[in-house]
């Protein structure tokens, strides 16, 4: 692997006058009016909306919500698939002082009534789909359910092309509401409130104000190059905070386009990223690992790093430039080295789950920057991330600017818990005080994530607190560093390694391990002979290679096969809670 070091230039950022979330917005749609905001294709055609037509919109929506009974401080659930509607009724709602909620597509119908329930809901917007299978003919009683898009003869709900028509109406008319709303809201106002996707129990929701969120976007903007020049790829469900901030308001700060993916197969992902000239690509770590292998490494004479004097050189001239405002400092590299069409992408970005050092190192060897970062729905949700011109592969970058990390409690290797500082941290889990306490520790966020932090900030992600496993000789044994050593085996999909019993009753790592069937089809000898014995027996030779190199301690004491994919939150991390050891 040859080092690569790539310059970037910070655009100057005016973050004066920017409070709240309708300061964003308004601050865009008078900068961009023009420029193409929204894209997404439909079998009908492609639709296509410009910043100002989304202001508009959101002023129509917003006047008309209003008018339906939309007061200061509601709730307002938002449950439906990735669409430009999604966006402009999260705007609306917040723009209008409400609170948006948004809500994950895969909730059951009890899941959904207890979260109407918990956050008392004034409003709910679903999509169709959902209004069909989850909603109508169903009792919830003071919520007021309203459906995206048109009314067709199988909705009796309210839809939002009624509520924005009435909204236009009013507005045409000289009704001033939405405005009045609109300038109302203020910093400390309640913006969202998200629920967390429980990977480890039960969801919590995180009360994050106008500020918190704000003041995450102008971090972002300190640290990451992101112009009015870029796309971005909205893939991940918007329903996840990683997703909203770093999809939609990043990009929507920034002027940028924000097209739509079709689908989440890797193949029409592709044939997006290639049509709609997709310049950051945000995703998490499964998604890197589908293209990984299609990307081809630059030859060394390529990419030579530069010598100590062309170092200082470029140093100086970054900070000139972030000063001044100019560009004096050398442009990104042209880059030849990428296939799969992914060669307009400047950069991406993984969040939400560890990365595998050979994903990682695929993309980099391609001159493909692949920035780890960090974050949890409690911080905004962004904490850290690398900056694109002085990356370090294995962690996740130092914390943003304005933001405050520390390593608490650390051990002799210098791991202890990630806990974090700073106006983007949230105000307080909604009506759980005693998950508040818990967390929010004199003005620090207890994240219950391990790591360590080397001299010049940069974080390495260890592992989860409640995850460790202690043996009886006191050592300490961090799952996530062992399934991702295991999870690059090809005939191994994913596993989660968990503390176990020896026959002595001392605690012991064990691994439930899902195997990769296609990969295992290509085996000689278990062509013609896939039993479940044979199967578990050239597992347990894969397992014996893993093993080889490790300390006694860590060696895997037993191991279970598990034919189902493990269950994991809409951001694909494992719900590590609901994989259990089956006792024999």
């Amino acid at each position: 692997m040859v080092d690569q070091t790539i310059s970037a230039r910070l655009e100057p950022f005016d973050d004066k006058g920017l409070l709240t979330l309708p300061d964003i917005f308004d601050r865009s749609v008078e900068k961009y009016g023009s420029s193409v905001m929204l894209k997404k294709r439909h079998p009908w055609g492609y639709q296509s909306i410009s910043y100002g037509e989304f202001g508009r919109l959101v002023s129509f929506l917003g006047a008309g919500l209003l008018t339906r009974g939309l007061s200061r401080g509601d709730r307002v659930a938002l449950m439906a698939a990735n669409s430009p509607e999604w966006m402009v009724v999260y705007a609306a709602v917040t723009a209008s002082g409400a609170v948006i909620v948004p809500l994950d597509t895969a909730l059951t119908e009890n899941e959904l009534r207890h979260i109407l329930l918990h956050c008392e809901a004034r409003f709910l917007v679903v999509s169709p789909e959902i209004h069909a299978d989850l909603v109508e003919g169903k009792e919830m009683p003071g919520t007021d359910i309203i459906v995206l898009g048109e009314r067709d003869s199988n909705i009796s709900a309210a839809t939002v092309t009624e509520i924005m028509a009435a909204g236009k109406e009013r507005i045409a008319a000289g009704d001033d509401c939405f405005l009045r709303a609109r300038f109302a809201v203020r910093p400390e106002d309640i913006a969202t409130i998200a629920y967390t996707s429980g990977t480890t129990g039960q969801p919590k929701a995180a009360v994050l104000l106008h500020s918190n969120l704000v003041s995450d976007l102008v971090s972002i903007k300190n640290r990451l190059p992101i112009t009015a020049a870029d796309t971005f790829l909205c893939l991940l469900p918007l329903h996840h905070t990683f997703s909203s901030m770093c999809v939609f308001l990043a990009p929507l700060t920034s002027g940028s386009a924000i097209a739509f993916a079709r689908s989440v197969k890797p193949k029409q992902v592709l044939e997006d990223i290639v049509r709609e000239g997709v310049t950051i690509l945000v995703s998490v770590p499964l998604f890197f690992e589908h293209f990984a292998p299609m990307l081809a490494p630059v030859r060394e004479s390529e990419t030579r790093t530069p010598g100590l004097i062309k170092r200082i050189y470029l140093s100086i001239a970054r900070k000139f430039d972030r000063i001044f405002g100019v560009k004096t400092a050398p442009a990104l590299p042209e880059r030849k080295v990428v296939t799969a069409g992914l060669e307009k992408i400047n950069y991406c970005i993984s969040g939400a789950a560890s990365l595998r050092p050979d994903v990682e190192n695929a993309f980099f060897s391609a001159g493909l920057p692949l920035l780890q970062g960090y974050g949890l729905t409690e911080a905004s949700p962004v904490v850290a991330v690398n900056p694109l011109d002085r990356p370090r592969k294995g962690t996740i970058g130092p914390a943003l600017p304005g933001i405050q990390v520390r390593i608490e409690d650390p051990d002799a290797d210098g791991t202890g818990e990630i806990i974090v500082k700073g106006p983007n941290v949230m105000r307080e889990y909604y009506r759980n005080p005693e998950a508040t306490r818990a967390a929010l520790v004199k003005g620090w966020l207890h994240t219950g994530d391990l790591g360590q932090m080397d001299d010049k900030g940069y974080i390495s992600i260890v592992g989860r607190k409640k995850s460790v496993i202690v043996t009886a000789g006191g050592k300490n044994i961090y799952p996530d560093e062992m399934e991702a050593s295991l999870n690059r085996n090809i005939y191994i999909l994913e596993c989660v390694v968990m503390a176990v019993e020896d026959r002595r009753g001392n605690t012991r790592p064990g691994a439930v391990i899902v195997p990769n069937y296609d990969m295992l089809s290509t085996v000689d000898e278990l062509k013609g002979n896939t039993t479940e014995e044979t199967i578990r027996k050239f597992i347990g030779e894969q397992v014996k290679i893993f093993s080889q190199t490790l300390p006694d301690y860590k060696k895997l004491y037993d191991f279970q096969i598990r034919n189902e994919e493990l269950p994991k939150t809409s951001t694909r991390k494992v719900k590590r809670h609901l994989v259990t050891w089956i006792r024999q």
